[in-house]
C-alpha cells in the first residue's frame, strides 16, 4: 500500500464514512440509546401536539366547548413542553458523546501515525498531516454534535408527518408528495454539486497548510534568499483557490433556502386552494383542513434542516474519509521475535533479566517454550547489501563490511554517496533490497524493530529536542532514568557545565526545538540523551557539521566519551573528528572504494589522502 496521501478517494465514500462514524459514536452505547429515545419522544410529542388541532377546532371551538378547549390546549402545551425537554436532553448529551468520539478518533489517529513507516513522513508534508488532526477533526466534531441528531429528528418528523397526512386526506397527500418530490429532486442536484466543492476545498486546505508549514520551518532560508515576495504570490494563489472553492460551494448552498421557501409557499398555495374546494364540497372539515395545512407548513422544517445539514455532513464526511485514509494504512510490519533486555550474569554464566540498567544488554528469544539469552556484544556485519528508496535507483551497491565489538567505524564521502543510508537500513527505518545485515551474527529481520533501535544510541546532525525541560529531554533516552543517572550522562557529555549555569538548571524549559540554546548546547543535550541508556552500539551522523570549530572540540570530546566501549558508526564531513577511528571507509556512488585506518589510507595516497590534504573536497 502506498504511503502517499490521496484525498480524491474520499469523495466516493460518503455512506461508508457515515457507518464508520456511527461505530465511534456507539462506543458510548447507553448515551446513544438515550439520545435516540429522546429524539423519538421529542418528534412524536411534536406530531401528536399538532394532531390535537383538528378536534380542538371542530369539536371545541365550533361547538363552543370551553372546558374541552381548555383540556386540549393544556394537552398540547404539555406535549410541546415534553418535546422541548427531550430536545434539550439529546442536544446536550450528543455534544458530550461527539466530543468523546472525536477524542477517540484523535487518539487512534495519533497512535496510527506513530506506527507508520518513516517513508510516510518522507512522502507527505507535515502541514498536510496536521490538517487531518486539526481542520478535519474540528469539522467532524462540529458536525457530529448537531447534524446527526437533527437529521434523525428531521427524518422521523418527515415520515411521521406524512403518515398523519395520509390518514387525514389521501388525495391531498398525493398532491403534496408530487410537489415535495419535485423540490427534493432539484435539492439533490444542488447538494451533490456543493458536496463535491466542499470536498475539494478540504483537500486544498490541506495543501495550503502544508505550504504554510514548509514556509515557517524554512524562514531562515526564505530571508537569506529574499524570497518573501515570491512566497507571498504563491500563497495568494493557493489562498485564492481555497476562496474560490468555498465561494462556489457557499453560493450554491445559498440557493437552497430561497428555493425551499418559495417552493414550499407555491406548494402551500396550491394545496390551500385544492383543500378549500374539498372543504366546500363537504369532503373535509374546517378543522381537518387547518390541521392538514399546519402539517404541510411543518414539512418545511425537516426539509430545510436536511438541506442545511447535508452540506455540513458532506464536509464532515470528506474530512472523516481523509482521517480514515490514514487509519486504513498498513502499520510498519515487524516479523522479528528477538527482544532486548537488561541483564546480569552470575558466576555460572547464567543470564538473569532485570528491569533496570545493569550495563549489560542481552538478546532474548523464546524457542519451543524455552527462553534463551545471548549477550549484546556489538558485532555488525553487512554482506552484499543493495538498497534503493524508490525501487529503481540504487543508493547502496554491493556494500560489504564488518565492525567488531567496541570498534569505531567511520564513513566519509560526498553527499549522496550512501553514508546516511547505511544508518537508515541498519536500524530498519528502511528495508534492504538484497543481501543481509547481522548484529551479533543475528539477522536483523529476526530482531524486533523496537529492540534493534533500542540497541543503538543515535546522535544526528539535525537535533530534535522537544518543548520541555532539559531534564525531560535527556530522560527521553530512558524514561526510567533517575536524577543521578541523568546528571551522570550530562557530566559525561560535558553538558552539565552549561546546564548548571542556566537560571533554572536542569529545569530550564527548551522552546521551539531547542531554539533557546546554541547549536553546540543542543548537540550536547542530544549526546546526553543517547548516553543515559548506556548503549552498546552508537550511530553518529555528522554530529559536528553544524557547529563552530571551538564547540566542535567540546562535542568531539563528549562523543569520544560516549563511544568508549561501544561499537560506533560515525559519519563525518570533518575528517579531523574520525582520525582515531579503527576503520575508515570511503564511499562513492553507493560503493565502498577504500578502507583502512588513517595511517594506511594516507600511505595509499588515494581518495582519502586527497580529501584529508584538501586536494579533493567533499561536496
Amino acid at each position: 500500500m502506498s504511503n502517499k496521501l490521496n484525498s480524491s478517494r474520499n469523495q466516493n465514500s460518503f455512506n461508508g464514512g457515515i457507518v464508520r462514524l456511527l461505530k465511534y459514536l456507539f462506543n458510548y452505547k447507553w448515551q446513544m440509546i438515550v439520545v435516540i429515545i429522546s429524539v423519538i419522544i421529542s418528534t412524536l410529542t411534536q406530531i401528536l401536539g399538532m394532531s390535537l388541532l383538528q378536534p380542538t377546532i371542530d369539536e371545541m371551538i365550533l361547538n363552543s366547548n370551553i372546558d374541552g378547549l381548555k383540556k386540549n390546549v393544556l394537552m398540547m402545551v404539555g406535549l410541546f413542553i415534553i418535546s422541548a425537554i427531550t430536545s434539550l436532553i439529546f442536544s446536550r448529551l450528543m455534544v458530550r458523546v461527539s466530543e468523546k468520539a472525536i477524542k477517540d478518533i484523535r487518539n487512534e489517529l495519533f497512535e496510527k501515525i506513530q506506527s507508520l513507516e518513516l517513508e510516510f513522513f518522507d512522502q507527505n508534508t507535515h502541514g498536510e498531516i496536521m490538517s487531518r488532526f486539526t481542520n478535519d477533526t474540528d469539522m467532524l466534531g462540529q458536525s457530529l454534535s448537531s447534524s446527526i441528531p437533527n437529521l434523525l429528528q428531521s427524518l422521523l418528523l418527515f415520515i411521521g408527518t406524512f403518515a398523519i397526512m395520509f390518514v387525514i386526506n389521501f388525495k391531498l397527500t398525493i398532491l403534496t408528495l408530487l410537489t415535495i418530490g419535485l423540490m427534493l429532486f432539484i435539492l439533490k442536484k444542488i447538494i451533490t454539486k456543493s458536496t463535491r466543492l466542499f470536498s475539494r476545498n478540504q483537500v486544498e486546505l490541506g495543501k495550503m497548510n502544508g505550504f504554510i508549514e514548509e514556509t515557517l520551518s524554512g524562514q531562515k532560508v526564505v530571508k537569506v534568499f529574499n524570497f518573501e515576495e515570491n512566497l507571498k504570490d504563491r500563497f495568494n494563489k493557493t489562498a485564492d483557490r481555497v476562496r474560490e472553492l468555498i465561494w462556489q460551494a457557499n453560493t450554491i448552498t445559498g440557493k437552497i433556502m430561497p428555493f425551499l421557501k418559495n417552493g414550499i409557499n407555491i406548494s402551500y398555495a396550491i394545496i390551500c386552494m385544492v383543500g378549500a374546494v374539498l372543504t366546500i364540497l363537504g369532503q373535509m372539515t374546517v378543522g381537518t383542513l387547518a390541521t392538514y395545512l399546519t402539517y404541510v407548513r411543518q414539512l418545511q422544517n425537516p426539509i430545510a434542516t436536511v438541506s442545511q445539514q447535508a452540506n455540513v455532513m458532506a464536509q464532515a464526511i470528506a474530512g472523516a474519509n481523509r482521517i480514515f485514509e490514514i487509519l486504513d494504512m498498513e502499520a510498519e510490519s515487524d516479523d522479528g521475535d528477538i527482544d532486548l533486555v537488561h541483564a546480569t550474569i552470575d558466576k555460572d554464566g547464567n543470564f538473569h533479566e532485570e528491569n533496570t540498567l545493569t550495563g549489560i544488554y542481552a538478546w532474548k528469544r523464546i524457542v519451543n517454550g524455552e527462553i534463551k539469552y545471548k549477550r549484546l556484544e556489538g558485532k555488525i556485519d553487512f554482506e552484499h547489501v543493495d538498497f534503493s528508496y524508490d525501487g529503481k535507483n540504487k543508493i547502496l551497491k554491493d556494500v560489504t563490511f564488518y565492525a567488531n565489538p567496541g570498534e569505531k567505524i567511520a564513513f566519509v564521502g560526498s553527499t549522496g554517496a550512501g553514508k546516511t543510508t547505511i544508518t537508515n537500513v541498519i536500524t530498519r527505518f528502511y528495508d534492504i533490497d538484497k543481501g543481509s545485515i547481522k548484529v551479533d551474527d543475528i539477522d536483523i529481520y529476526q530482531i524486533k524493530k523496537s529492540a534493534l533501535r533500542k540497541a543503538f544510541g543515535m546522535v544526528l546532525q539535525d537535533v530534535s529536542l522537544f518543548t520541555d525541560t532539559i531534564y525531560e529531554n535527556i530522560r527521553y533516552g530512558r524514561l526510567d532514568a533517575n536524577d543521578d543517572e541523568i546528571k551522570a550522562a550530562a557530566r559525561m557529555s560535558k553538558a552539565d557545565s552549561f546546564i548548571c549555569r542556566l537560571p533554572h538548571g536542569y529545569d530550564t524549559k527548551i522552546h521551539g526545538n531547542g531554539s533557546s540554546l546554541s547549536d553546540g548546547q543542543n548537540q550536547l543535550v542530544s549526546i546526553s540523551r543517547a548516553a543515559v541508556d548506556e548503549p552498546s552500539m552508537l550511530i553518529l551522523d555528522e554530529a559536528t557539521s553544524s557547529i563552530d570549530s571551538a564547540t566542535e572540540l567540546i562535542v568531539t570530546d563528549a562523543m569520544d566519551n560516549l563511544m568508549t566501549g561501544s561499537t560506533s558508526i560515525v559519519i563525518a564531513h570533518r575528517l579531523s573528528t574520525i582520525k582515531n577511528s579503527d576503520v575508515i571507509m570511503v564511499m562513492d556512488n553507493g560503493r565502498i572504494i577504500e578502507r583502512g585506518n588513517h595511517d594506511s589510507l594516507m600511505a595509499k595516497k588515494g581518495t582519502y589522502y586527497q580529501l584529508y590534504t584538501g586536494k579533493l573536497e567533499l561536496d
